[in-house]
């Protein structure tokens, strides 16, 4: 039986991966803020028979304590892991710069500072495992840089931006993870799941009008989560054998694109080792 750490695992994506291994006999850990779609998960895990494969941890992942504290728990409670996903994401778009009570920008703790605490955090776990795999859902094949000087766009902030420039972040991460793992053991792979038919995408519209056109324009072009999910089980099931490999659906995205810089992926994996020292306790 595999052991699987899904983040954002009760809703969306995240958790249409969950309930999948669920299905096939594994044991599956979700990490959410939300106790209520927690208890909701683990109700339906029983209906499926899988309530004792279930475990729910309930933790803002925004912020970079709580993520150790993660860290913390799932070592202390588990030998090893097999996989893990990382899919929790805020949809809201910030209109103003908005920070984390550590001092982080919302958008970049969230979904940033938290994959990189978690993968290298549990990479001794992973390591425990046979074939472990990190699977990041963000955004690679697509064009963007990061400014080294301002990770967090603290100038010049745009709310819409920032939510997207997190999957920049994440391009460099992979990079500089699989640069950074002398075992060699982990598999990571960034993958963009394009236009998902998902709950959250629709709440977080304040404007009604433009919450009904993006309902029809997703009917459109996006896909159900049950069929979103399909290429990401595949990849997990059967996993690349080169350390790094990034993926937009079925189709495998060249990591000589500008977004997978390795000197940048090096320098942010640096200043970001700066930025968590005087957090972390």
């Amino acid at each position: 039986m595999k052991t699987i750490l899904v983040t954002g695992g009760t809703d969306g994506i995240g958790k249409g991966i969950a309930t999948h291994f669920l299905k096939m006999g594994e044991r599956v850990i979700v990490v959410g803020s939300s106790s209520t779609k927690g208890n909701l998960f683990l109700q339906e895990a029983s209906r499926l028979g899988a309530g004792e494969r279930a475990v729910f941890l309930q933790a803002n992942l925004s912020l970079v304590n709580e993520n150790k504290r993660i860290v913390e728990e799932v070592k202390s409670r588990f030998d090893s892991l097999d996989i893990i996903v990382f899919c929790a994401t805020n949809h809201k778009t910030n209109k103003e710069y908005t920070e984390t009570q550590e001092g982080f920008e919302l958008s970049f703790g969230l979904s940033y500072l938290s994959r990189f605490v978690l993968g290298y955090g549990l990479k001794e776990l992973l390591e425990k495992a046979d074939q472990p795999v990190i699977l990041n859902v963000c955004a690679p094949g697509m064009n963007g840089t990061v400014n080294l000087e301002d990770v967090q766009n603290k100038n010049n902030y745009n709310g819409s931006k920032a939510k997207y420039y997190g999957s920049r972040l994440n391009d460099l991460l992979g990079v500089a993870f699989a640069h950074n793992d002398t075992v060699g053991k982990i598999k990571y792979i960034l993958f963009n799941p394009w236009a998902v038919q998902t709950a959250g995408t629709f709440e977080a519209i304040e404007n009604p009008f433009m919450r009904s056109m993006m309902k029809l324009i997703y009917k459109t072009i996006g896909k159900p989560v049950e069929e979103a999910i399909l290429p990401i089980i595949e990849l997990l099931e059967k996993p690349p054998t080169s350390s790094l490999s990034a993926y937009k659906q079925r189709k495998e995205v060249s990591l000589s694109m500008r977004t997978f810089d390795k000197e940048n992926a090096l320098t942010l994996y640096n200043k970001t080792v700066q930025l968590l020292k005087g957090v972390l306790r």
